[in-house]
């Protein structure tokens, strides 16, 4: 399961959240990049965003990204039958 795209929205969301509704130049000049890659932002379209520019982005308007690492199953090892380096 690719975990990225919701990353990404998430923080597209909090990006949004942040700026608040004013227009597109505004919002662009504040975070610093331009109107079409603003009106992406806004829309959703963001497959050319990394996480590491959604980051950026946050930064530019004094924000900051905090990163929480939550255990969610057993990691899955694989099954090496008597060959190599076995888990204990």
């Amino acid at each position: 399961m690719d975990t990225i795209p919701a990353l990404k929205e998430q923080l597209r969301q909090s990006i949004l959240a942040e700026v608040g509704e004013r227009n597109q130049l505004t919002l662009a000049l504040a975070l610093g990049i331009d109107k079409p890659r603003m009106s992406n932002l806004q829309h959703g379209h963001l497959e050319r965003f990394s996480l590491e520019k959604l980051i950026r982005l946050l930064a530019n308007i004094n924000r900051r990204v905090d990163l929480t690492v939550v255990r969610v199953g057993p990691i899955p090892w694989p099954r090496c039958g008597n060959r190599g380096l076995q888990h204990r």
